[in-house]
Parts: structure tokens; C-alpha cells; sequence
């Protein structure tokens, strides 16, 4: 039998104890369980910001995964926890616009944890990524049958998701390590041509960093098909000043995606 695979995905960072203290909840209960960590670097507070990230990262994981992602600004409060099931693995969030978000790009279709579920959990004021999440994970991994966490939950009950910029704008939605500014788009056929000036300078729309020199900049439909403006070898966002959440006005000519 595999070992229980489980990923954690979180706004919680690497300078304080809250993620080794997730850990130790699941190795106590399963100490034979493989923990991966996606990222707990998705900003504080915006639980939206994660939906590129697990578009890209959660269908690369097998089906009988478990994935617990928690960026909670309602911990403590009324909204409801669930529990998702789709073709990578069972999921275990908040509802706080997220699910949707994940229902509406990837088909995930959710149940509403019961409080009988885990009542110490939801009597958590201030950590239920500890003391609920991590727990119902591990009752789930252990054999917990599904309808004793909860009743299914219609898509129309979830809280909904953030909005999509106007016709001709995009949303940054992350700044790589390397400067690379990650857009809202997301291409299923490439477009013909793109159109982004910055600083009076006509940005080129190209096919690899390879296609400029070192130094220049460019946009291109990136491995996971994200829109992209690099400088090669170099930091677009430091040359522009442009940081995540900034919306700037894009043009797409032709081709097929999805805007976020």
C-alpha cells in the first residue's frame, strides 16, 4: 500500500512555527504519510492568489492525494469548511472564494464539513489549519467515510470568487524569484500578437527568453501557459516597477484562454 501523499499550500511562511506544527498534527496520526509543501508563500489574506499556483502544481499529483490549503482570513468565524474531491485528490479548504474559483477552472465539487465532524477543530478561535484542517485530513487518509464529514454542497452556495479585471486589462498575479511578471491569462491556443507598452517601450511578443538579448525584455506564453513578461536574464518587474495585484492594460490578438 502507498504511503498517504499529502501537499500543503498556505499563507503562513517559513519564519514562524505554524507550518511545522501542521506537520506535526499529520506525522502523529500518520507517520507513514509523505508531506510535500507547494508553497507558504501565497500573500497574506488572498486566498485567490493561489489559484494559478494550484492550476499548475495539483494535476501533476496521483488521485488518491490529499491537498490541504489553507489562506484563512476568516479563521474563527462562520464560513464554512470542506472538503473537494477531484481526479488529483481530495482537497481541504475554507470557504473563501477560492472554492469557487476552483470549481469554475477545474471541476471540484465540495461538501460542507459538519461541526460534529471535528468540534474542537471548529472551536479553534485563531489556527483551524491545526486544529481542523490538518485533523480532518488525517481522518479521511485513516478511512473516515465521506458522508460523515458532510452533505454535498451546491456550486451556487460557495462564496464567490475574486472578479476579472475589465475587457483589455490584466491582473499581475505573482512576481517570480527570477523578476518574471506572471499575468492573468491563461492560453489554451497561442495568440497571434500581444500589445503592452511600457515606459514608450513597445514590448515584443515572442516564443522563448532566447528570442531577445540579454538584458532586453519580452512576452511570452510561458511552460504552464501563463502570460509572462521576463527581461532576459535580468528582473522585468525591478526594470517597470510593477508588483503583484497592479492591473495593466494588455491587448490579445487572436488565440483561445481564460482570464483570472
Amino acid at each position: 500500500m502507498r504511503r498517504p501523499l499529502i501537499t500543503l499550500t498556505t499563507d503562513f511562511g517559513t519564519k514562524d512555527p505554524y507550518v511545522a506544527a501542521i506537520k506535526g498534527v499529520l506525522y502523529s496520526r500518520l507517520p507513514d504519510a509523505v508531506v510535500v509543501d507547494i508553497t507558504h508563500e501565497i500573500p497574506p489574506f488572498e486566498p485567490a492568489y493561489a489559484l494559478p499556483v494550484l492550476i499548475d502544481v495539483l494535476p501533476c499529483f496521483p488521485a488518491d492525494s490529499h491537498h490541504l490549503v489553507v489562506i484563512d482570513p476568516g479563521v474563527g468565524s462562520s464560513r464554512k469548511a470542506l472538503l473537494g474531491e477531484s481526479l488529483f485528490g481530495k482537497i481541504f479548504l475554507p470557504d473563501n472564494g477560492l472554492p469557487a474559483l476552483l470549481h469554475d477552472w477545474m471541476d471540484i465539487r465540495y461538501r460542507k464539513v459538519e461541526i460534529a465532524a471535528a468540534p474542537e477543530g471548529f472551536a479553534s478561535p485563531t489556527f483551524q489549519a491545526r486544529d481542523l484542517f490538518a485533523h480532518l485530513v488525517a481522518s479521511v487518509v485513516l478511512g473516515a467515510p465521506l458522508d460523515s464529514i458532510g452533505e454535498r454542497l451546491p456550486a451556487s452556495d460557495l462564496v464567490p470568487g475574486l472578479a476579472i479585471p475589465p475587457s483589455g486589462f490584466l491582473r499581475v498575479w505573482n512576481v517570480d524569484r527570477f523578476g518574471n511578471v506572471l499575468f492573468g491569462y491563461h492560453s489554451s491556443s497561442t495568440p497571434d500578437s500581444i500589445a503592452l507598452l511600457l515606459e514608450d517601450i513597445e514590448i515584443p511578443f515572442v516564443k522563448r527568453y532566447q528570442d531577445v538579448p540579454y538584458g532586453e525584455t519580452g512576452l511570452l506564453i510561458n511552460s504552464s501557459r501563463w502570460l509572462e513578461l521576463f527581461c532576459r536574464e535580468g528582473s522585468a518587474a525591478d526594470r517597470f516597477s510593477i508588483s503583484r495585484g497592479m492591473i495593466l492594460q494588455v491587448h490579445i490578438i487572436g488565440g483561445k484562454g481564460r482570464f483570472f
